[in-house]
């Protein structure tokens, strides 16, 4: 900002004033004289007051602020002993009297003067504020007593009265007005200074002129805005950093209870190799009261002061002092109590913006409980849930072993099958619950007659094996007599009658009759068919020149056929249409699984090549690869229908199955309620738990679940409401004929209401005419299909183009 040059100096207009009173009045000294004493005294008294405001702003400021009535009088009371204050009195901010020192309650406070001493008053009446830490609390208003301003100014007037009254008169009129004409922007800048103390930055500045007075409002108004500016910006990031501060606090505080909620035992060592944080659940890991503070102690005392007693505390030890040497990542290491818990350590370095190395953090996890469940989730996936046996996963396991370890060794391996003789009938004739304690019977004789280095194993059903490490033909015919003479003398009563059942036991041996894991299956359970073909009741070791019998062949060279298919991708997928009975539209479809001939190229129904595929590892392969290319399709078609996907009874002892479902649809992005598992009843009740295990786990996926061939098996509504399923799909006995078989209309309409009543929709396969699907509707079926709606077919309309919903 730019000023003009002045018109006229400020000192020029002074001089000139001057120099006109004494012309006018040379002969007025002594007034001057007067005007000069009076000055000095009123100087005096100003320099009096002044001296006096910052003592009492400090003697009241502090007992204003706590309401110390009493102290306040108290002071009021001394200051106003020594004569040199007429009276005090102290308002607060409200304006209400609170304290006073020589002046009456009842009698109204003086008007305030602006000079001491005028018109010859003896008591000169101000105020002053009291601030505290640039706060105002209260007023205090005092007279102060000036008579003797009075007294000198009456003496002096009377010396000069006759000598220069005129001139004292004159002199005084024309100073008064250059004063007050000169000093009266002055005064403003002086109360707009005040003001700007106050922070009131909206004061009125005088009127810039061209004086050295202009000069200085001009400035003073710029230092204002600067100011104030600055002010405004120090205000600003006051309130930013009050708000980060505030951020930082509550974050800190969330932090310090997330850790302390933690379950996670939290322990900082820093760079010092002394704890620097540590949380409850570290302390109630290594059994140290909540209540104690380990910070500032070494690691190796803290741990030896819990009362913890490790398995191997040297181990331990040892391990600490590893990682405080290094500034490295540790490995996890499991931590054994005695007490039978077992808990981990992570370690891990600590860097400040990336490199300046600050400490380890080390992170202990009492994994005692997850220790248990894997132990216990591995021992169900291993085991049969009925007879404890193991089941048909381990058994693929152990049988893949031995076959390796006797190649490397040279030596032989037994494989015995065996079924019970009969065993459907006496399900369907007492009931799966007697069936289910004579297979634990069973268990429970033959585990009796193994040895160590034979493993009994219940593969599904009635059907169990055992195989024999490190054993000759001897070894394994004697065995094999032993388990069929044990069973057949088992007795079990029903109905007060004592009944007696046979088993047929087959028995192969490696290398002598099978070159590999899938051939020493195959050669068991012919061997088992040629059991059976003797009588029953009996065990046969397998002899090649009698398995020569079309089956027998069938059943060996499928097998093989089966294994080309998977590697050949031989096997393809056919749709048909699942119908809501009611107004007839889409549903969602059902895959069914077709195998092509690979000299022919005619497709092979499932029928022929399942039931083998059941009896070795093969189905698992095969439903994974069934699930893939289902999985495909529905991501590709994102707006298709959903489809429903047969799984085998054998995966019930796949445990892994539930997690490759589910990793599936969320690789692809597909909508879990999009794939629909059908399981068969028969399935599901011949191995209740380990079918309620594996369809909790599958709905956990989030896919629909339904129960095939309901109806087929025993007692199915008694079952029904153990097994958690969306659907129920009704065997097709009950269909085939419907509209002519009352009995079936019955049975049908019995399980639509039961169904209905569990909340579980209901499907009718092999529905091939009108009639049958009009009746299916009146029972009050939800779903149907078969040939009279659809029939199977690899490209299936419904994956060309959008369907109805």
């Amino acid at each position: 900002m730019t000023f003009s040059a002045p018109h006229a100096p400020l000192w020029l207009k002074l001089t000139l004033a001057g120099l006109l009173v004494e012309a006018l009045i040379l002969g007025l000294l002594v007034f001057s004289n007067v005007r000069l004493t009076e000055q000095t005294l009123l100087d005096n008294a100003n320099l009096q007051i002044h001296s006096a405001v910052p003592l009492l702003n400090a003697a009241l400021g502090p007992p204003l602020m706590q309401r110390d009535y009493g102290a306040l009088h108290e002071v009021l009371a001394e200051a106003q002993g020594n004569n040199a204050f007429a009276y005090l009195v102290l308002l607060d901010r409200d304006g209400r009297r609170i304290a006073a020192a020589g002046f009456a309650e009842s009698r109204a406070l003086p008007p305030l003067d602006n000079i001491p001493g005028a018109k010859d008053d003896p008591v000169f009446d101000t105020v002053i504020p009291i601030f505290l830490a640039g706060t105002e609390y209260g007023r205090l208003r005092f007279g102060m007593n000036v008579e003797y301003l009075a007294q000198a100014r009456a003496h002096t007037i009377r010396q000069g009265i006759f000598a220069g009254l005129a001139a004292v008169v004159l002199t005084f009129l024309t100073l008064a007005l250059i004063g007050y004409w000169l000093t009266r922007r002055l005064r403003q800048l002086t109360e707009a200074s005040h003001a700007l103390a106050a922070q009131n930055f909206e004061v009125a500045l005088p009127t810039p002129a061209r004086d050295e007075v202009g000069l200085l409002a001009s400035a003073f108004q710029e230092m204002a805005r600067q100011l104030h500016s600055r002010i405004t910006a120090l205000r600003e990031s006051e309130a930013h950093t009050q708000t980060y501060l505030a951020e930082s606090e509550a974050e800190h505080a969330r932090l310090q209870a997330l850790l302390s909620a933690m379950n996670l035992g939290i322990l900082f060592v820093g760079a010092d190799g002394r704890v620097v944080y540590h949380n409850p659940a570290f302390n109630r890991l290594w059994l140290i009261p909540e209540t104690e503070v380990l910070v500032g102690w070494p690691p190796r005392e803290v741990f030896a002061h819990g009362a913890c007693q490790l398995l191997q505390p040297g181990r331990f030890a040892e391990h600490i002092e590893t990682i405080l040497a290094g500034r490295e990542p540790g490995e996890m290491l499991d931590i054994e109590v005695k007490d039978g818990r077992i808990a981990t350590q992570l370690s891990y370095p600590v860097y400040e913006h990336g490199s300046h190395f600050i400490g380890h953090l080390w992170i202990y996890e009492d994994v005692t409980h997850e220790r248990q469940t894997a132990e216990q989730l591995l021992y169900l996936a291993e085991r049969d849930s009925l007879t404890g046996l193991f089941n048909r996963h381990r058994f693929q396991i152990e049988l893949e072993r031995a076959l390796a370890e006797t190649t490397r060794e040279g030596s032989y391996v037994a494989l015995l099958y065996f079924d019970l003789d009969e065993f459907k009938a006496i399900n369907d004739h007492f009931g799966h619950t007697t069936g289910d304690a004579l297979l634990i019977r069973v268990a429970g004789e033959v585990s009796g007659l193994t040895r160590k280095n034979e493993i009994l194993f219940r593969l599904g059903g009635d059907e169990f094996a055992v195989l024999l490490h490190y054993a000759d033909e001897a070894q394994a015919l004697a065995l094999a007599e032993r388990i069929v003479r044990a069973i057949a003398a088992i007795p079990f009563r029903f109905d007060g009658r004592t009944l007696h059942i046979s088993s047929s036991l087959g028995i192969a041996l490696y290398p002598l009759h099978a070159a590999d894991q899938d051939q020493m299956v195959a050669c068991a359970d012919a061997a088992m068919y040629q059991a059976k073909q003797a009588g029953k009741n009996t065990w046969r070791l397998y002899r090649a020149d009698l398995d020569t019998a079309p089956e027998m062949v069938n059943r060996l060279s499928w097998n093989e056929r089966l294994a080309t298919a998977l590697s050949n991708n031989l096997f393809e997928l056919h749709f048909q249409g699942v119908y809501h009975v009611r107004d007839r539209t889409l549903s969602h479809l059902e895959a069914l699984i077709r195998l092509r001939d690979a000299n022919t190229g005619e497709l092979v129904a499932p029928g022929q090549f399942i039931p083998v595929a059941e009896k070795s590892n093969k189905i698992l392969e095969i439903d994974r690869w069934v699930l893939a290319q289902v999985a495909s399709l529905l991501a590709e078609h994102s707006d298709g229908p959903a489809i429903a996907v047969n799984i085998s009874g054998r995966s019930f002892d796949d445990p892994g199955l539930p997690g490759y479902i589910a990793d599936l649809l969320h690789s692809r992005n597909i909508e879990p309620a999009r794939l629909l598992i059908e399981v068969t009843e028969t399935a599901a009740v011949s191995d209740l738990t380990d079918a309620q295990r594996f369809i909790g786990a599958l709905r956990a996926t989030g896919c629909g679940v339904c129960l095939d061939d309901f109806g087929a098996g025993f007692a199915s509504f008694a079952y029904l409401k153990h097994i958690l399923v969306d659907t129920i799909k009704l065997d097709g006995m009950f269909i085939r004929d419907l509209p002519h078989d009352h009995e079936n209309q019955v049975f049908v309409r019995g399980m639509v209401e039961v169904a209905r009543g569990l909340g579980k929709r209901t499907v009718a396969e092999f529905v091939e005419d009108e009639a049958t699907l009009i009746l299916l509707a009146e029972l009050g079926v939800d779903l149907a299909q078969g040939y009279h709606l659809d029939r199977p077919q690899a490209d299936h309309p419904a994956l060309r183009q959008g369907v109805e919903a």
